[in-house]
């Protein structure tokens, strides 16, 4: 059976009352423990304060009587001890040894004398009180002398009665069982108050807790809304970061990945609107070509058939590049790599530029043909089609009389390849972009009579990327533009396994 799942709002306030009332209970049961533990040591620090009293009169009156002879088999002298005790005896009145406490061997009053004001309510009436309930007085050999027996096994207090520093008898205070009468209202009350203050606490955090979660939850609520609108297709409107640190972050991010999303669905229609435009010149050329051949208006020379493949060429150069990086966005270009002389092999492709350079008027400058080896393991096909691309890009947009100058100097780890050129320049908003697919910068560097498919430098940044390297542009000291290779010489073979495809 699967339970629905409540919302994080509820989860929120179920955990936080849970804890809170937890807490409540157990800061109160503990509280009503203490409470209880510490009325409790309070009775016995009171009875043992009664009780040292009370031993002090005692040996008073042992002064005279060391074997406590008054106290013996009468419960009168007992009474009228506790009478003196709480209060009640009259002004000046002492008990001696021989002398009968007073009222002995008269019949008891008609009426109880009142109770004194400290004792407590409900104590019994007579003179004992309920110190006097709990006391039992015997000799050294354990025989009673006065008091009520007690039970065996009740807790009690036992004090040694001296007189004249000898030990004469010993005197019992049982503790009370429970409190009774004032103290028993007045733990009544203190724990009926702990039990409101414990049920107005867990009121009160179930409250603050609904508050809390609701809080909380609603940035939450604000990011479900805005995923759902970004999986729908449909552009948001812009967060306002709140709440906690966490979700506030990830309220940038979601604002972060809407716009992201948008730039890059901007980017896919003008990549569709881009490959239209690239094959529909070649592809109208070449229509009316055919039909001009067809009508019999131009007639199919060499010179025709040959402007005919140049356009078929375009178109294939095109669709090959696209390939490129479709293969690339799909899974990364595959790489095989290979051991080599990475200067010798970019010498080689780089020199092939040296004639189409000077028939354009510019001068291509190169390193030192004999240099030592540099030991790199690349796919050098992927290399090769880099720098071609890189060298393309310049000598097309350089203007003559120009330069382009290709370097390259390693380390013990990487290879830096530069290809600088000469004016024109490159725009800063424009070097940010120059790696797109199909971007078209500054009217400066465009040349409307070259063929070009746009994605040159976008597939040397795959390349250069698939062996773990970067690709940079920048203005160039020759006025020009600058675009800096940096390839490891030995990139890890798990970024680029695969057949080229």
């Amino acid at each position: 059976m699967n339970l629905p799942r409540l919302k994080i709002a509820h989860q929120l306030s179920l955990l936080i009352s849970a804890a809170v009332v937890l807490a409540v209970l157990v800061v109160g049961g503990l509280s009503f423990l203490n409470l209880r533990s510490g009325f409790r040591d309070y009775l016995q620090v009171r009875d043992d304060e009664q009780l040292t009293r009370l031993v002090a009169l005692i040996e008073q009156h042992a002064a005279t009587d060391p074997q406590l002879q008054w106290l013996r088999d009468d419960p009168e002298p007992m009474r009228a001890l506790m009478d003196e005790f709480n209060g009640r005896a009259l002004r000046g009145q002492r008990l001696h040894p021989r002398q009968p406490p007073p009222g002995f061997g008269r019949p008891p009053p008609a009426e109880p004398p009142p109770e004194h004001p400290e004792d407590p309510p409900g104590a019994p009436r007579g003179g004992l009180g309920s110190l006097g309930e709990r006391v039992f007085i015997r000799d050294l050999q354990g025989l009673r002398l006065a008091g009520r027996p007690q039970p065996p096994h009740a807790r009690k207090t036992t004090r040694a009665i001296k007189a004249n520093g000898q030990e004469v008898a010993y005197i019992d205070l049982t503790s009370e069982p429970e409190p009774e009468g004032v103290d028993a209202r007045f733990l009544q009350r203190q724990t009926s108050r702990l039990l409101w203050a414990t049920l107005g606490s867990i009121a009160l955090a179930v409250i603050a807790a609904w508050w809390m979660a609701g809080r909380w939850s609603r940035p939450l609520t604000a990011l479900q809304r805005a995923s759902r609108d970004i999986a729908r297709g449909k552009r948001t409107h812009i967060l306002q970061p709140t709440g906690a640190q966490e979700i506030a972050q990830l309220m940038e991010d979601i604002n972060t990945m809407t716009a992201e999303l948008a730039r890059l669905e901007e980017a896919r229609r003008s990549w569709i609107a881009q490959i239209s435009h690239e094959l529909r010149t070649p592809l109208s050329v070449l229509r009316g070509e055919l039909e001009a051949i067809e009508d019999g208006a131009r007639a199919p020379t060499p010179q025709v058939l040959s402007g005919l493949r140049d356009e078929v060429l375009q178109l294939n150069r095109l669709v090959d590049d696209l390939h490129t990086l479709s293969v690339a966005d799909m899974g990364g270009m595959p790489c095989a790599l290979t051991q080599g002389d990475a200067h010798a092999w970019l010498w080689r492709v780089a020199h092939r530029f040296a004639a189409q350079a000077k028939k354009k008027g510019l001068t291509l400058s190169l390193p030192p043909q004999k240099a030592l080896p540099i030991p790199a393991q690349w796919d050098f096909g992927r290399i090769e089609q880099l720098l071609t691309n890189l060298l393309t890009n310049s000598l097309r947009y350089t203007d003559a009389p120009g330069s382009v100058a290709v370097a390259w100097q390693c380390d013990a780890r990487q290879l830096t390849l530069t290809v600088d050129d000469s004016e024109p320049g490159v725009s800063p908003a424009d070097l940010r972009e120059l790696f797109e697919p199909l971007f078209r910068g500054d009217r400066a560097r465009q040349r409307s009579d070259q063929h070009s498919s746009g994605l040159g430098l976008s597939i040397a940044r795959t390349i250069a990327q698939a062996h773990q390297g970067t690709i940079t542009a920048s203005a160039s000291p020759r006025g020009g533009l600058q675009l800096c290779v940096r390839l490891p010489l030995r990139p890890h073979t798990s970024a680029a396994r695969g057949d080229a495809t």
